[in-house]
């Protein structure tokens, strides 16, 4: 199965691609700052869609925030 990193997932457009990704049977890696956002939507889209999700905290405007997600991704497994 195939898997997407989407940044800003905990609302607005980055949640409107989580859900149709999920719905495409695509397993995701969701990124946001709100950890509480992030876990509802994961279980949400994880129950609807019987897909895998992952959520990572991270605030993309700090610096390194873009190296630390990707150390966190490829820590995880490596997708």
């Amino acid at each position: 199965m195939k898997t997407a990193l989407i940044t800003g997932a905990s609302s607005g457009i980055g949640a409107a691609f989580a859900r149709e990704l999920a719905a495409c049977q695509t397993d995701l890696i969701l990124v946001a700052r709100s950890q509480d956002k992030l876990q509802r939507l994961a279980e949400q889209l994880q129950e609807k869609f019987q897909i895998r999700t992952e959520i990572i905290l991270q605030d993309l405007t700090q610096t390194g925030a873009a190296r630390s997600l990707y150390d966190a991704i490829a820590q995880k497994d490596g997708r």
